[in-house]
């Protein structure tokens, strides 16, 4: 027994020995400590469409955010503007989405909707009071808002001054002098036919059409506006030939910068290469119809920054998207790409931001409404019918709006 006492007192000296020894090895001060926000390296994967100055801006505004933030590093992924959506759809429903992604404010319809993207009142709640007030609300559904905003939108006619003396205040000025223009390799019209549904979407007000009825829901492709539209439209490219058949956004990009265009319809975004380019340019309203007296409305939207369910690193993605939504950086994306601030704290002092305020003011909010988003392709397919095959206007306009309530039907589970 006395040998066992003995035993359990060398161990038990050994262990606080041991503990002695511990204790002055490594002080409280020097223990592991979890690590901080701002040291903890974290990386946030951004998808976008931009191109030209709008990807040099963003990567400018990468760069800044690094000097406050250099344990954030950052992985861009590009996809082409015409089937953006569908992917960021497709990735946010499997979960293997980006931390952050750019797109219109309309998109907030369907992704709200189907729980893809956070609401961002609480993340902005210390300076929601810094942005334009319907540029912020835009983007809003049931109450909540969900997209950071970054910049205001709505689509204007430009020109080259060398090619055009005076800009047409109407639809027939516009066409006789892209037709004086079409001759030796240029072209009196471009613009993108991959969306030409919202980038000419302000003619079809003008012609007494509307994507929904007066209930804000119900498809109205079926109505008279909307069919004179579309004659009116293949008219342009098949009678009057003033626009190529074959477009997409950087063949009508590269055709006005190399000065081949008289026009294009396009939005502030492009504002920035133009000027790089070195074109002498100017850009009006989209010009009055005169065949029915109307003005052209075209559609009203912010490009806003969407922060996925499935994002894995939720905070710094929304304190990023915070910092792009600043001041300081919205003033740069003025200053070097053209879009028009949606933060208070930048004043419109160029040209091209009275111009779009004035193309805001005449135009027509872009829906928010989940709807929307199922009027997208049958509207397009119904151009397509109509200017590529010659179908009649009238059977595929019906076509189209029939499409569209099933969708939409479908879309609810009815």
């Amino acid at each position: 027994m006395k040998k066992v006492k003995k035993l359990f007192s060398i161990i038990l000296a050994m262990v606080l020995l041991l503990g002695m020894l511990a204790g002055c090895g490594k002080s409280d001060d020097t223990a592991v400590q979890p690590q901080s926000t701002e040291t903890k390296e974290v990386k946030l994967t951004i998808w976008h469409s931009w191109t030209g100055a709008e990807e040099e801006a963003l990567q400018e505004a990468i760069n800044r955010y690094k000097e406050k933030h250099p344990n954030v590093a950052f992985e861009l992924l590009y996809t082409p503007n015409d089937n953006f959506k569908d992917k960021v759809i497709a990735s946010l429903q499997t979960g293997d989405g980006p931390d952050l992604f750019f797109g219109a404010h309309d998109w907030v319809g369907v992704m709200a909707t189907g729980d893809l993207i956070e609401p961002i009142d609480a993340y902005v709640a210390d300076v929601k009071d810094s942005y334009i007030e319907s540029t912020y609300n835009i983007a809003s559904l049931n109450g909540k808002h969900y997209g950071f905003p970054l910049s205001m939108e709505a689509v204007v006619l430009i020109y080259n001054k060398n090619l055009v003396d005076t800009p047409p205040k109407t639809i027939s000025e516009m066409v006789e002098i892209a037709k004086a223009n079409t001759k030796d390799g240029k072209w009196g019209l471009v613009v993108d036919l991959n969306n030409t549904f919202y980038n000419t979407y302000g003619f079809i007000e003008s012609f007494g059409g509307s994507a929904f009825q007066e209930d804000g829901v119900t498809p109205n492709l079926d109505s008279q506006g909307f069919i004179d539209y579309l004659n009116f439209w293949s008219k342009l490219i098949n009678e009057d030939k003033i626009i190529p058949k074959e477009l997409d956004y950087g063949t009508a990009q590269a055709l006005f910068l190399e000065g081949k265009a008289a026009f294009w319809i396009n939005g502030p975004w492009c504002f920035g290469d133009i000027e790089k380019a070195g074109i002498n340019w100017g850009a009006v309203v989209l010009p009055k119809n005169d065949m029915t007296g109307r003005d052209a409305k075209p559609f009203v939207g912010g490009k806003m920054a969407f922060l996925p369910k499935s994002s894995k690193n939720k905070e710094e993605a929304a304190k990023f998207a915070k910092f792009l939504t600043s001041g300081e950086i919205e003033q740069m994306f003025n200053e070097k790409v053209g879009t028009v601030p949606a933060s208070k704290d930048v004043k419109l002092e160029k040209w091209t931001d009275q111009l779009i305020s004035e193309a805001a003011a005449l135009g027509t909010p872009m829906p928010v409404v989940p709807e929307m988003n199922q009027v997208w392709q049958p509207a397009k397919d119904a151009i397509a019918a109509v200017v590529n095959s010659g179908r009649p206007a009238v059977e595929e306009a019906k076509k189209a709006n029939a499409v569209i309530i099933e969708n939409i039907k479908s879309m609810k589970g009815e």
